[in-house]
């Protein structure tokens, strides 16, 4: 009876450990996930010309001095993200970058290999088309996301779950359905020739 219990406490407890296991892996990836919001939210300061007060009367010419129209003053911003990290090809990187040129994106700055900072001037929504041009100049995802990867990475959670409570179960009825050999009497064996 005291090995059923072992068993079993060894058994059930794989699947406990995988469950602790993923909620620790879990929380880690809501802590990243949050830093990389906040430094997406926060945009890296630069002193530049194009970072100046547009109404500072040392800036603005005289002749539109009084002009205070927000669309030609300022800058729009956007993250554009790949589901991998596609920008660490200089390739596709450069590529992502001309597309971004034609609609009138400046890269601001790359975060990591899967997320870039562009910026251009709020007036560009005017001078463009955007159903001239062949991207879409508001996209913010770049690249297929695979969904293979996804049911593959759902098929090894489900069997590194299920797996252990299959084999405990198993294990036990076994156990459970075995002869008990230490009940039954011995045949009795002769050693006399």
């Amino acid at each position: 009876m005291g090995e059923l219990a072992l068993f079993s406490l060894l058994t059930g407890s794989l699947g406990l450990q995988s469950i602790a296991v993923s909620l620790w892996l879990r929380s880690a990836q809501r802590r990243d996930q949050a830093l990389l919001e906040d430094e997406e939210e926060q945009l890296t300061p630069y002193d530049s010309k194009e970072t100046i007060d547009p109404m500072d009367e040392k800036v603005v010419p005289k002749d539109r001095k009084g002009n205070s129209d927000p669309r030609l003053v300022g800058w729009e911003f956007k993250i554009l993200r790949s589901p991998q990290d596609l920008f660490r090809d200089s390739a596709i990187f450069r590529r992502v970058l001309e597309e971004e040129a034609v609609a009138g994106w400046i890269l601001l700055e790359k975060l990591d290999d899967r997320r870039l900072r562009f910026k251009r001037p709020i007036a560009m929504r005017e001078v463009l088309r955007a159903d001239l041009l062949p991207i879409d100049p508001y996209r913010t995802s770049y690249g297929q996301s695979s969904p293979w990867k996804r049911w593959a990475i759902l098929a090894a959670s489900l069997t590194v779950l299920l797996l252990p409570s299959y084999l405990g179960f198993m294990l036990i009825h076994q156990l459970i359905n075995r002869p008990a050999e230490s009940s039954s009497p011995l045949p009795q064996t002769s050693t006399t020739p």
